[in-house]
């Protein structure tokens, strides 16, 4: 790790200086993009901001050097912070639609060592709120390639303390019955008491209303994370909340995040990396509405 002062050479652009910028530092960040014969979306993209405004595009760089620090340690500058902000962004892209982010972070997640079916948790997660929309998405994107996908090592570094606990999704739900029964309910209710510490409105309108489809949707939410670390599910929930600027999901998933081991730095970057990629800062009315009060009374909650 290194600070953050000493990364002032973002792929050939000197982030030092923001008030200029040569044409040798263009060509050189460009042909960094080019490098990895991946998607070329990010040279393009780039290219309108370095052509037309280079200082907005530094600052861009800037933001995203970000993403390798947390907010209460932004000097201290860690790769293995990106593991977290590219299983948002793969579950994103989902949700929008947009083929070649996806075919992009299957690259990047293969890079940081994700296995093909590791990879597929996070796409199955997605599918929650995506449909089979997204995974339309997923195999146009990669569908054709995934018979012969190239695993990488299988073992991707996550934050301190992000572990996988397949039981900890499980509320005691009976599958051999597809009603949702007396002690399912029970089960239901003791697991959001226990973890949330209340119920939350959508639940309780999904057993009222329609309670075969809730308990079938509980268990897919249940069964999509089965290896990768338990908080990757808070996490994903975070960025779908911000990015829809639902309010009460928001705090779902920030309660759910602290109640297994999220720290405030990751919840707060959960939000702020959607905010940076794709809300602006209108991203933040939302999490101050939800989130505000579990981040102040953090130790008394």
């Amino acid at each position: 790790m290194v600070g953050i002062s000493d990364g002032v050479n973002g792929h050939g652009l000197n982030l030092a200086n923001l008030d200029e910028t040569t044409q040798a530092e263009i060509d050189a960040y460009l042909t960094t993009r080019w490098k990895g014969r991946g998607p070329l979306y990010d040279q393009y993209a780039m290219s309108l901001m370095l052509d037309y405004a280079p200082d907005f595009a530094k600052l861009h760089w800037l933001g995203a050097e970000c993403f390798r620090t947390l907010p209460s340690d932004p000097n201290t500058y860690d790769p293995s912070y990106a593991t977290p902000n590219s299983i948002q962004q793969l579950h994103s892209y989902m949700v929008l639609g947009w083929e070649t982010g996806i075919r992009n972070q299957f690259r990047v997640l293969r890079r940081l060592g994700f296995t093909r079916a590791q990879i597929m948790e996070i796409v199955m997660f997605g599918r929650l709120v995506a449909g089979m929309r997204g995974l339309g998405h997923v195999y146009h994107a990669v569908g054709d390639m995934l018979p012969d996908y190239a695993d990488g090592h299988g073992n991707p570094t996550f934050p301190a303390g992000w572990e996988s606990d397949p039981d900890a999704f499980k509320a005691g739900l009976d599958l051999s019955e597809r009603q949702l029964t007396k002690a399912d309910r029970t089960n239901i209710e003791g697991w959001y008491e226990r973890t949330l510490g209340y119920v939350p409105t959508s639940v309780q309108f999904g057993m009222r209303w329609d309670p075969q489809i809730f308990k079938l949707h509980r268990a897919l939410w249940e069964r999509a994370i089965k290896t990768l670390p338990k908080q990757v599910a808070p996490y994903l929930m975070l960025r779908d909340a911000t990015l829809s600027g639902e309010r009460e999901a928001l705090r779902e998933a920030a309660l759910l995040g602290k109640a297994w081991g999220l720290t405030p730095d990751w919840i707060v970057r959960g939000i702020t990396q959607t905010m940076h990629y794709f809300t602006g800062l209108r991203g933040l009315y939302v999490a101050y509405d939800a989130v505000n009060d579990i981040l102040n009374n953090w130790e008394a909650s």
